[in-house]
């Protein structure tokens, strides 16, 4: 490993050491003083000779604080000090900071930055599914509060969505504090789904909330603004004349119908749920049944979730569904994931990254070549002559 890998590797796993940005910027002032050839031969352990007046005048700082962060690198095992009895350092005479010892974790500290670099992942995951959650939510409260208004368990219901923290909070939270609020979060969804299930005259298979999350992160019901929305099953945007909900913040659900319009996917509740589940990978599979466990049935959200559950264990790196979120929106990104993941399980087809295989189905979508329902139907041809 050469010097700037291995400071680019320790600069990952620091704040799992305990040690802060101030402390590192002294670890790369006084890395940047060895030989970058020490780290390749093996044979001359890399050593800083500078004394810690020299390196306080380089990072501009108290000589003081430069002892604060030696020690803390220490005690963190990323340093080792040699002086002679006065304290000073010198090349003549094998005196100063060597980071041998640092060198010597090198295994431990590449594992830790797997670990470090999955848990980020999950975190990005966890905050893509409370957003689906969220989108989901608004959906449904639209509904309630115009179908019954305001009953008691409604009120329950938005107030406890509303107490949800915002966006940018979501990335302060810890992932075991994520974890539990997501969890919270997709009880009170599919608490509110199954609220809303019960008023209908038949079940509903295939809610879906087009509503997305505004600016402010705000979690107040909305209202029936004109807004273009999109088709999942034509390569370009089609626009629809009729109002429908877009995210607004200040008024309330009034225009009849919109509402139901607003949490179901047209296409998808033409195709159902049943023939969507036939067309999907064994391992989607298994998500989705997860997900039914939790409902007591499949409708678009649970397919949402399932999508994004697989994303990880496809290598697919929560950016591409992100930048699939922005283009085609969520229902759209849902079935492009849900073809990606079914082709890399059919043995008749080679797909090397499924990452690129989906970042390449939402740059057709820029072009206009995008045709999801071609795709689909390709599935379902291919299922049929396996069996």
């Amino acid at each position: 490993m050469e010097r700037d890998g291995f400071v680019a590797l320790v600069d990952a796993v620091a704040p799992s050491l305990g040690i802060g940005a101030a402390a590192m910027m002294t670890f790369r002032t006084m890395i940047a003083s060895t030989r970058p050839s020490a780290f390749k031969c093996g044979v001359d352990e890399p050593c800083c000779y500078l004394s810690q007046s020299e390196i306080a005048h380089k990072r501009g700082v108290t000589a003081c604080r430069i002892r604060q962060h030696e020690a803390a690198l220490v005690r963190a095992g990323l340093i080792e000090k040699q002086t002679m009895a006065n304290g000073a350092r010198s090349g003549f005479s094998g005196c100063g900071v060597f980071f041998g010892v640092a060198i010597a974790r090198v295994d431990e500290f590449l594992s830790l930055r797997d670990v470090i670099e999955a848990d980020r992942r999950t975190h990005a995951r966890l905050r893509g599914q409370r957003s689906s959650h969220k989108r989901h939510l608004k959906g449904i409260l639209c509904e309630l509060i115009e179908r019954q208004g305001l009953t008691a368990e409604v009120k329950r219901i938005q107030q406890a969505f509303a107490g949800w923290p915002s966006g940018q909070a979501l990335h302060r939270m810890s992932l075991e504090e994520l974890q539990n609020h997501e969890a919270e979060a997709e009880a009170l969804t599919i608490s509110a789904s199954q609220l809303l299930h019960e008023m209908h005259d038949r079940p509903l298979e295939n809610e879906r909330s087009h509503i997305q999350d505004t600016t402010q992160d705000s979690n107040q019901v909305i209202c029936n603004d004109p807004v273009n929305t999109r088709s999942v099953v034509k390569p370009t945007h089609s626009i629809i004349d009729r109002p429908q909900p877009d995210g607004r913040v200040h008024c309330v659900e009034k225009q009849g119908g919109a509402a139901g319009e607003a949490h179901k996917s047209t296409f998808i509740q033409n195709l159902g749920c049943d023939r969507l589940y036939g067309l999907c990978s064994e391992e989607m599979k298994m998500w989705l049944d997860i997900e039914r466990q939790k409902r007591g049935r499949l409708d678009f959200h649970s397919f949402v979730i399932a999508a994004q559950k697989r994303l990880p264990e496809l290598g697919i790196h929560p950016s591409a569904w992100g930048e699939a979120m922005d283009v085609l929106e969520e229902d759209a990104a849902m079935l492009c994931v849900l073809i990606t993941d079914a082709k890399v399980a059919d043995p008749g087809i080679t797909i090397l990254s499924a990452g690129a295989y989906l970042r390449g189905m939402v740059r057709a979508q820029r072009t206009g070549a995008l045709n999801i329902m071609g795709s689909l139907i390709g599935l379902n041809e291919r299922s049929r002559r396996r069996r």
